[in-house]
C-alpha cells in the first residue's frame, strides 16, 4: 500500500493541477442576439474575460469572424439563420488543423452579411449581481458601411466596390483573376502577364486595388464596355497617392527667389514652378508669387520649412541722399578745409564762443579721389550749417527712396542736353539736313542695403558721377567728366555716409571789347581783351540710411 501510493503521487499532483488551472479557462455560457430601435446585437456570455480573440473581415462573401484562444466550449459546431438587418446567419465552430483535428480551447465565431454593416465589438464585465462576462457585437440597421475614400480619383472607370485581400507570394494572374470575377468583369491577360505580389487590404476600392497591384508589377489596365485588359506598362506612371501637389502662397518673397533654396531639398521626383496670380492676360504679369510644388508626401513638411523660414516679412530702409555742391576756396586746393570754414562762418555770426565749435578736422578729402566719411547726426547738422553760410554752394537734389532690407535702390539725377549733328552737304531743294542726338550727364547711385539684427546697416555702393568740363570742336560739344567708385561701409541706423573728393575743373573767358570797333578784321584784337577763370568745384554727397521698423 505504501508503495502504491508513491508510484500514484504523481499523478494525483497531475490530477490536482488539472483541475486547479482547468478552472481559469474561461467558458463560452450562451450566445443569442437582441434588437433595439436602430441597432441589433450579437451578446455572448462567458464565465470569466481571460480570452484572446482575432476580428477579420473579409470581402467575399461579405463576413466578419473572431477566433478565440484559451476558450472551452462543450455545446458543438451550430449554424443559425435570422433575419437581422444585413446579417442572414452566424455559425459556431471548433478550427482543424491541417490533420483535420479539431484544435483544443479554440472557437470561432463567423458572422455572415449580405453587406458589412458599421459595427462596434465591446466587451463588459460583470455589473451588480450579475456574474458574467459579456462580448457584444452591434451594428446599425439598414445603414451601409462608410469606408474612407482617400486619393479617390474623379473619375472611376469601376462601379464601386469594397475588396479585402490577405496574400503572400500568390500569382499575379489568380489574383486579378479573383478581382474581377467579384463584379462580373470579363478579363483579357496575355502570356507576357506574371509574376508574384504579397498584400494585405483591408476595404479598398477594387479600382484602387487593380491600380496597385499592376502597377508594382508594370502593367497597366483599361476597361473596354465590360471587357478589362491587362497589359505591359507602355510608360512608367505616376499612381495618386505616389506623388503629391501642393500650391504655396507667397507672402513676402518671390517664387524666382526662392526656388533656388527648394530645389536643395526635393527628391530626385520632385518639381517646382513658380507662377503669378495676376488674373489679366492683357497685362504683363506682376511677380511670381505661387509656388506649386509636386514631390513624395512625406517631403512636404522639410518643403513648407523651407518656405515659411524665407517667405517672412523683412524691415525696409529708408535712403535719403543729398546732393551738394560747393566751389572751393583760394586755400581749398587739395580739397575742403573744414576747420577754414568754420573759422569763417564763426566770423561772418559774430560769434567770438568757439567752445561749442565742433572738430571736423578728420574729415578732409580731396587730391582728386572719392573719399569717404561716417557722420553721426550732429557732425552732420553742423556740416550742412557750415555749407549754408557759404554763398557758392548750392544743394542740386535732395532724392528719397525706400527699400526692403537685401533688396537694391537705385537713384539717378540727370541732364539731357540735345547735340546738333549734321547729316550732309546739302538736298536738291539748297537745304542742309541736320538731327538732334541726346547726351546724358548723370549721376546715379546704386544701392544695396541689409540691416542686421543690431541695426547695422551695411551698403554696397556704386557711384557715378558725370559733369560738363568745358566745349570742344567747331560744333561746341560739350565734354563729360566721369567719375565712378564701387564700395562697401557699414553704418549705424540713422547715421550719415558722406562721400566726397568728386572735384571737377571749369573754365570760363570773359571777352571785354569796344563796340564797333572791336568787331573789325584785322584790328578787332587791338580793342579787347579777354580773361580766363578757372574755378573748382566739389560735389558731396550725404547718404542717411534708416531703419523702417514692421512695428510702426
Amino acid at each position: 500500500m505504501k508503495y502504491l501510493k508513491q508510484i500514484l503521487k504523481p499523478y494525483i499532483y497531475l490530477i490536482y493541477a488539472s483541475v486547479l488551472f482547468g478552472k481559469d479557462i474561461p467558458q463560452l455560457l450562451d450566445i443569442y442576439t437582441t434588437e433595439k430601435e436602430n441597432s441589433y446585437t450579437l451578446v455572448m456570455e462567458f464565465n470569466n474575460g481571460k480570452f484572446e480573440y482575432v476580428t477579420t473581415e473579409t470581402f467575399a462573401p461579405p463576413s466578419v469572424s473572431l477566433l478565440f484562444k484559451n476558450l472551452n466550449w462543450d455545446k458543438g459546431n451550430f449554424i443559425k439563420k435570422n433575419n437581422l438587418g444585413p446579417l442572414y446567419q452566424y455559425a459556431v465552430s471548433i478550427p482543424r488543423n491541417n490533420n483535420q483535428k479539431e484544435i483544443n480551447k479554440m472557437l470561432q465565431l463567423k458572422l455572415d452579411f449580405t453587406r458589412v454593416p458599421d459595427y462596434l465589438v465591446k466587451f463588459e464585465r460583470p455589473k451588480g449581481k450579475n456574474k458574467k462576462h459579456k462580448l457584444k457585437i452591434t451594428w446599425v440597421k439598414n445603414r451601409k458601411k462608410k469606408s474612407p475614400r482617400h486619393n479617390q480619383p474623379p473619375t472611376t472607370r469601376l462601379p464601386e466596390s469594397r475588396v479585402s485581400l490577405n496574400f503572400q507570394a500568390a500569382k499575379l494572374v489568380n489574383v486579378v483573376r479573383m478581382l474581377v470575377s467579384q463584379d462580373n468583369f470579363n478579363l483579357i491577360m496575355g502570356e507576357e502577364v506574371q509574376g508574384e505580389v504579397t498584400m494585405n487590404l483591408n476595404d479598398v476600392s477594387l479600382e484602387t486595388a487593380l491600380d496597385a497591384i499592376l502597377h508594382v508589377n508594370n502593367y497597366e489596365w483599361f476597361m473596354q464596355d465590360n471587357i478589362i485588359v491587362v497589359q505591359p506598362m507602355t510608360t512608367k506612371k505616376t499612381m495618386s497617392g505616389e506623388l503629391t501637389t501642393r500650391m504655396f502662397r507667397l507672402n513676402y518673397t518671390t517664387g524666382t527667389m526662392i526656388s533656388e533654396a527648394v530645389k536643395e531639398v526635393l527628391t530626385p521626383r520632385g518639381k517646382i514652378k513658380a507662377l503669378s496670380s495676376t488674373a489679366s492676360s492683357n497685362v504683363e504679369p506682376g511677380e511670381k508669387d505661387i509656388l506649386m510644388v509636386t514631390d513624395i508626401p512625406t517631403n512636404f513638411a522639410l518643403i513648407e520649412g523651407v518656405i515659411r523660414s524665407l517667405d517672412i516679412q523683412t524691415e525696409q530702409i529708408n535712403i535719403a541722399v543729398k546732393f551738394i555742391e560747393t566751389t572751393l576756396k583760394h586755400d581749398e586746393i587739395i580739397g575742403i578745409n573744414w576747420d577754414l570754414r568754420e573759422s569763417m562762418s564763426i566770423i561772418n555770426s559774430g560769434n567770438t564762443d568757439t567752445s561749442n565749435s565742433f572738430d571736423l578736422g578728420y574729415l578732409m578729402m580731396g587730391d582728386q579721389t572719392m573719399n569717404f566719411a561716417t557722420l553721426s547726426k550732429p557732425v552732420v547738422s553742423a556740416i550742412l550749417s557750415l555749407l549754408a553760410n557759404d554763398g557758392s554752394t548750392k544743394l542740386l537734389q535732395e532724392p528719397q527712396v525706400t527699400t526692403m532690407n537685401n533688396s537694391p535702390a537705385n537713384i539717378l539725377v540727370g541732364t539731357t542736353i540735345p547735340l546738333l549733328v549734321p547729316q550732309g552737304e546739302g538736298s536738291v531743294f539748297g537745304t542742309n539736313p541736320y538731327t538732334y542726338e541726346d547726351q546724358h550727364v548723370n549721376v546715379s547711385l546704386d544701392v544695396l542695403p541689409r540691416v542686421n539684427q543690431e541695426k547695422i546697416i551695411s551698403m554696397k555702393i556704386d557711384a557715378v558721377v558725370q559733369a560738363i568740363i568745358g566745349f570742344v570742336g567747331k560744333d561746341q560739344r560739350p565734354m563729360i567728366s566721369t567719375r565712378s567708385t564701387n564700395t562697401s561701409v557699414r553704418v549705424k541706423n540713422g547715421e550719415t555716409l558722406l562721400i566726397g573728393g568728386l572735384i571737377f575743373d571749369t573754365g570760363q573767358e570773359i571777352v571785354s571789347k569796344v563796340p564797333l570797333l572791336g568787331d573789325i578784321p584785322l584790328i578787332k584784337y587791338l580793342f579787347r581783351s579777354s580773361n580766363k577763370n578757372r574755378e573748382q568745384r566739389e560735389l558731396l554727397i550725404f547718404i542717411t540710411p534708416t531703419v523702417i521698423s514692421n512695428d510702426t
